[in-house]
C-alpha cells in the first residue's frame, strides 16, 4: 500500500467524498490517484563524510636503560644461552677479577658504523653509545666447569656524554629474564663443590653505587678489562686458536690497523706455566689496580699494583702501611720479601673480614688459589727481610 504524507492524504479524502456520487473516476475513466498530487520517494539522506584517517600514535620511544635485559635484543634465542645476536661481539680477558667461584659472559656492542681506536695500554677510545656486557654466573657442579650453571647478574656499563654510566640486572630463578636493579640483591645458590659435597653459596649483587669502588679513577668511570694486554691473549675461534686481538680486528671493531700482536703487551694467565714474577703482576692487576693506582680508591695509601709498575717500594715491598690496626694484622710492612707469612698483603687476601679483606668488592671469599700464587711470589723474593724499614704506627694514620 502507498503511504502519504498526512497533509496529502486527509485532502485526498475531501475529494474522494465530493466524487462519491458520480463515480470515482475521472471522465475518462481514468482513476481519481492518477490526478492527485503524487508522493516523492523519500531521498536516501546524505552520508556522512568519511571521517579522514588518523594513524595510531606511536608509542612512546624507549630510552636506554631498560628495565629488562631481554629489551636490548643482545641474544638471540632462549635469553639465558647468552647466545649473541648480530654487533653483539664476545671477549676474554687474561686476569679475570675474582668474584667468589663466578664464571662470566662479556660482550661488547658499538653503534653502528662506529669504531674503537686502540692504544698500546689502557688509552682505548670507544664512540659514545658503546654498551660493554658482563653477566656473571655459578656452575651448579664445580667439578664440571662446562656443565649447568645459574647466571645471577648481568652488568651494563653504557658510554654515555657524561661518561660511562653502570646499570646491573639480577635475572630470575626461572632464568627467562633479568630485571634492572639499583639497590644490588642477595642470591641464594645450593650448589657441588670441588669434592663433590652439597655447598650452599650467597652471591652478593653490588649495588649500582659499589660499582664505581672499582671502576671510578679521578672521579670519572672507567673500562677496566678492555685494555690491550687484557685481550693480546690466545682464544679458540672458529674451533681454532687464534690470537683474540687479531680476531677483533677481524670483526670490524678497530680504526686503525694493529701493530702484530707479539709486539704489543700482554699478560700471562696467572695460574698458567709463564714466569713467576709475571703471572703475580698480572693476577693483581686483575684483582687489584682498579684501586690501587694513581686515582684510584686505593690510591692514597701509595700501594700502586698496575702490572707495569716494578717500582718495589710501589708494589709494596718493605712498604709500611698506611693505616695500622687490625687492617695489619699485626704485621708491620705490606710485603716482607721471603716472607708472606709477616706480609699484610696476602693476610688481607685471605680474611673475609668486611672490614680487612681485600679485594673489597666483590667477594665473599678468599680466592685460594689467587693467595697461594702471591704466598709464592713473595716467598720468592730477594733479598730477604726488610732490614731497618721504619715499622708501622701502632694507630691508624688514614683511613
Amino acid at each position: 500500500m502507498i503511504r502519504f504524507p498526512r497533509s496529502v492524504s486527509l485532502a485526498c479524502a475531501a475529494a474522494c467524498l465530493a466524487l462519491a456520487a458520480v463515480g470515482c473516476g475521472g471522465e475518462d475513466g481514468t482513476s481519481p490517484v492518477d490526478v492527485l498530487p503524487q508522493d516523492r520517494p523519500s531521498e536516501p539522506p546524505e552520508p556522512d563524510p568519511p571521517e579522514p584517517d588518523v594513524p595510531e600514535p606511536d608509542p612512546p620511544e624507549k630510552v636506554m636503560p631498560y628495565e629488562t635485559l631481554s629489551e636490548y635484543g643482545f641474544f638471540e634465542g632462549e635469553l639465558s644461552a647468552l647466545k649473541p645476536a648480530a654487533g653483539v661481539v664476545p671477549y676474554e680477558v687474561a686476569a679475570p677479577l675474582w668474584a667468589d667461584h663466578a664464571g662470566k659472559g662479556r660482550f661488547i656492542v658499538l653503534p653502528e658504523g662506529e669504531k674503537i681506536a686502540v692504544g698500546e695500554g689502557e688509552d682505548w677510545q670507544f664512540p659514545l653509545g658503546t654498551i660493554v656486557i658482563k653477566s656473571f654466573f655459578l656452575s651448579l657442579d664445580r667439578r664440571d666447569p662446562a656443565g649447568a650453571a645459574r647466571i645471577l647478574e648481568t652488568r651494563l656499563l653504557i658510554l654515555e656524554d657524561r661518561g660511562w654510566r653502570p646499570h646491573t640486572y639480577v635475572w630470575n630463578e626461572a632464568q627467562t629474564e633479568a630485571t634492572r636493579t639499583v639497590a644490588g640483591a642477595r642470591i641464594e645458590v645450593d650448589t657441588i663443590d670441588a669434592t663433590g659435597s652439597p655447598a650452599h653459596a650467597q652471591y652478593l649483587v653490588p649495588n649500582t653505587n659499589q660499582c664505581n669502588s672499582c671502576h671510578e679513577r679521578d672521579d670519572s668511570t672507567r673500562i677496566l678489562g678492555l685494555i690491550t694486554p687484557q685481550l693480546n691473549r690466545e682464544i679458540a675461534a672458529d674451533g681454532a686458536p687464534r690470537n683474540q686481538l687479531a680476531w677483533l680486528e677481524e670483526q670490524g671493531l678497530f680504526r686503525e690497523p694493529l701493530a702484530p700482536p707479539e709486539q704489543l703487551p700482554s699478560f700471562p694467565d696467572p695460574f698458567g706455566d709463564a714466569p713467576l714474577d709475571a703471572r703475580a703482576r698480572a693476577y693483581l692487576h686483575g684483582n687489584c689496580s682498579h684501586c690501587h693506582r694513581p686515582g684510584g680508591g686505593g690510591g692514597v695509601s701509595g700501594l700502586v699494583l698496575l702490572a707495569w709498575e716494578t717500582d718495589p717500594s710501589k708494589n709494596g715491598v718493605c712498604k709500611v702501611a698506611a693505616a695500622a690496626g687490625a687492617g695489619t694484622g699485626g704485621h708491620a710492612y705490606d710485603i716482607v720479601p721471603g716472607a708472606p707469612e709477616e706480609s699484610i698483603m696476602t693476610f688481607r687476601m685471605r680474611s673475609t673480614d668486611p672490614e680487612i679483606k681485600m679485594p673489597e668488592l666483590s667477594n665473599r671469599l678468599p680466592d685460594e688459589q689467587g693467595v697461594a700464587l702471591i704466598d709464592a711470589w713473595i716467598a720468592a723474593m730477594e733479598p730477604k727481610g726488610c732490614g731497618d724499614a721504619t715499622p708501622a704506627p701502632e694507630e691508624p694514620t688514614s683511613p
